[in-house]
């Protein structure tokens, strides 16, 4: 009896009881005080705040002149925080160039002319000399090449709009007047170089001076009492 009664106290003695808990790995582990200094590299807020006074600075905000073109700039973000801007040059309108511009609105503008003449022939049944009309195709594509390259490009300038505005109601009001009251030969003459004028210097207005020198010739015919017939 009494050698299972050490024995029982033998067993006890070598058991751990199960909701002991086992400090042995966490005794392990250092504690430390968390540091508050400020940290040696860049956080996220840091590269943020960089970046955006960059863009605020630079051409993604900045406002657009309006006697520059605007240039489309993209901005590229690296992983390492590094700003990366690429100043891309916005498609041209005129691909060909002034030049170009000045010969294909001069083409489209002298067979208007040549329509005209050929029209005014007709209109007061006379005999159609090629030959002159031709010269005088060849000398009025001259004559606007040279005039649609100098002006063309500068047709924008409030300068150039009041310029073609006195322009065009100027050859309107005078086709008006040629046409009802001077003999049929100045009126064959006249009319396709002024027509040619006055449909130049309308293309070339904004639409509110161009409805503003149409409305003048408009009220010119009217004050004359002139008939379209």
């Amino acid at each position: 009896m009494t050698d299972l009664r050490q024995l029982r106290k033998r067993k006890n003695k070598g058991t751990v009881p199960k909701n002991k808990p086992d400090t042995s790995a966490s005794s392990e582990i250092t504690l430390s005080v968390a540091s508050r200094e400020s940290p040696k590299h860049k956080t996220l807020f840091d590269i943020a705040a960089e970046r955006q006074a960059e863009l605020q600075g630079g051409q993604p905000f900045a406002p657009i002149s309006t006697d520059e073109s605007p240039s489309i700039v993209t901005a590229k973000i690296s992983p390492d925080g590094a700003l990366s801007i690429f100043d891309d040059q916005p498609p041209t309108d005129e691909p060909i160039g002034p030049l170009g511009q000045a010969v294909f609105f001069a083409v489209t503008l002298t067979m208007l002319h040549f329509t005209l003449d050929v029209l005014v022939h007709q209109q007061y049944r006379q005999q159609i000399g090629w030959d002159m009309i031709f010269q005088r195709t060849i000398s009025t594509f001259t004559i606007l090449a040279a005039l649609l390259y100098i002006f063309h490009s500068r047709a924008s300038a409030l300068w150039a709009q009041m310029m073609f505005l006195g322009l065009s109601v100027a050859a309107g009001c005078y086709l008006i007047y040629s046409s009802s009251e001077e003999p049929y030969f100045a009126v064959m003459k006249r009319a396709p170089p002024l027509g040619t004028l006055w449909v130049w210097s309308v293309i070339e207005m904004r639409l509110e001076m161009a409805l503003l020198s149409v409305m003048a010739v408009g009220g010119y015919f009217c004050w004359g009492e002139y008939s379209i017939f």
